[in-house]
């Protein structure tokens, strides 16, 4: 998908893409950080349904439309599980 700027995001645009980037290296980051990560998930997602869209967006890098399709999360809730992923992720 590519990063894009997510405009009512609290993070800079810097941050942001911070972040995205990370989660491009996925298989590269440490097992701690990894966990981490998957804690945060599941501390934002209310069912397994909307962590698998979230995982789906921030690790496999699908477009929130594609998630939204293929796993039925609405579409409003889906940019509200990315934008709150990327404010509450520990830099």
């Amino acid at each position: 998908m590519g990063f894009k700027v997510m405009a009512r995001c609290r993070r800079t645009p810097a941050e942001q893409q911070y972040i995205w980037a990370a989660m491009r290296v996925w298989n590269k980051l440490p097992p701690q950080r990894r966990e981490e990560v998957r804690a945060l998930i599941g501390r934002i997602a209310r069912t397994p349904e909307e962590g698998r869209t979230l995982y789906d967006m921030v690790v496999r890098d699908a477009t929130p439309q594609s998630v939204y399709l293929r796993i039925g999360v609405p579409l409003r809730r889906v940019y509200e599980l990315r934008r709150e992923f990327y404010e509450k992720f520990v830099i």
